[in-house]
């Protein structure tokens, strides 16, 4: 079959940050479709074919340092241009969208009223619950708007795609005719390998890669970590974002020892840092719709066998304890993270039992392997 794949922020391993979207093009390719990836970047239109996969770079500058009026503005700027794309290719039989953001709805609502051609919808982040939520949006009208829109393109969809059973179990509420399925982010089990902590090692490394924005709240953990330096842990932060230059300044307001701010890392500069580590740290701020999503470092984390450590409970929370590969804290408060981590301190075979858990977790349930085959499956029962 004949593809348009739509990803803003479509990655291959030399760019960082989440592959998925690649790894999955590469699993249609290798299936035989042919797929023409429809993205952007902030250099010039460019065409590139990346390992079969025909990929259009089109003009939309963007940065994570962005506020969130000037990312909207990026958001549907894509959209606009992905649907002037969208016509220059013919003969399509199917369009898959990735979110976020929720505005490349647009673009699989165009191809459908104006070329006939269905489209899935795949979704990472409930948008617009999360920036409700977080105040970003306000006005009644613009909420009642936005979430008449959500609707729209949950039903029009021949197939929605959920990254987490509850961002699913959300969609299945909102669009109940259609058919949902959950596929999680990708763990790379052939990419990272476990990795052996040295016997004699004096601090427990706990390592954050990603964003640094509002929505992860890492000055909370900037908190922490300057009321637990009586403790051999040592944390570093990768990565980029509006806050970063402002947990920089914390760190330095506090003179904190214990915590190291890193550039940006691809995906082997990722694997370099986990096999430094002990421990994966997620963190998000304190809202409800912001622990439905499925972040790409927690499996990253859990192919390279190592403790999963979350501010927050929900879904991955309930996954990391039932499955004795990490733990949840209360996300305010030091004392709940030395009660929770001080066990794996003071044991190192409670630790590498935990590790070894989370190698499993990841072979078993989110290896490409598996969920690529689980995606296939769902295009081919709704397009056959």
């Amino acid at each position: 079959m004949k593809i348009l794949y739509f990803h803003q922020h479509f990655k291959t391993p030399s760019d960082g940050g989440s592959i998925r979207s690649y790894l999955l093009a590469l699993e249609m390719v290798k299936k035989g479709h042919q797929v023409t990836m429809i993205t952007a970047h902030n250099g010039q239109k460019i065409t590139k074919n990346i390992n079969g996969i025909e990929t259009v770079y089109l003009h939309v500058s963007y940065d994570n340092t962005y506020k969130f009026w000037r990312r909207v503005t990026s958001f549907l700027q894509y959209s606009i241009l992905a649907c002037i794309e969208s016509t220059k290719v013919d003969k399509i039989d199917y369009c898959y969208v990735m979110t976020t953001p929720l505005t490349t709805g647009l673009i699989g609502l165009f191809n459908k009223y104006f070329y006939k051609r269905p489209y899935f919808f795949e979704v990472g982040d409930l948008w617009p619950l999360v920036p409700v939520e977080m105040k970003f949006i306000n006005a009644r009208l613009l909420k009642k708007f936005t979430f008449w829109l959500e609707k729209l393109f949950y039903q029009n969809s021949i197939g929605n795609i959920g990254m987490s059973p509850p961002i699913t179990k959300y969609i299945t509420q909102v669009a109940p005719t259609v058919p949902a399925e959950t596929i999680y982010n990708i763990s790379d089990c052939e990419f990272f390998q476990p990795s052996i902590s040295e016997p004699d090692s004096k601090e427990f490394v706990i390592c954050y890669t990603g964003t640094f924005g509002l929505a992860n709240d890492l000055s909370r953990i900037i908190q922490i970590a300057s009321e637990i330096q009586h403790l051999p842990i040592r944390f570093i932060l990768i990565g980029a974002g509006a806050d970063k230059p402002k947990i920089e300044g914390q760190v330095t307001d506090l003179g904190l020892s214990n915590v190291e701010i890193r550039d940006f890392e691809d995906k082997n500069g990722v694997a370099k840092v986990l096999n430094q580590a002990d421990a994966m740290f997620i963190s998000f701020a304190n809202y409800d719709s912001l622990f439905t999503g499925s972040p790409n470092k927690l499996y990253d984390a859990l192919a390279a066998g190592k403790l999963i450590i979350t501010n927050f409970e929900g879904w991955i929370g309930e996954l990391i304890t039932t499955e004795k590969c990490g733990f949840h804290f209360i996300h305010n408060q030091s004392q709940s993270l030395v009660e929770n981590i001080q066990p794996f301190l003071d044991k190192a075979l409670l630790l590498n039992e935990y590790q070894q858990n989370a190698r499993r977790l990841a072979e078993t349930r989110f290896d490409l392997k598996i969920q690529s085959k689980k995606l296939l499956d769902f295009l081919d029962q709704q397009t056959s």
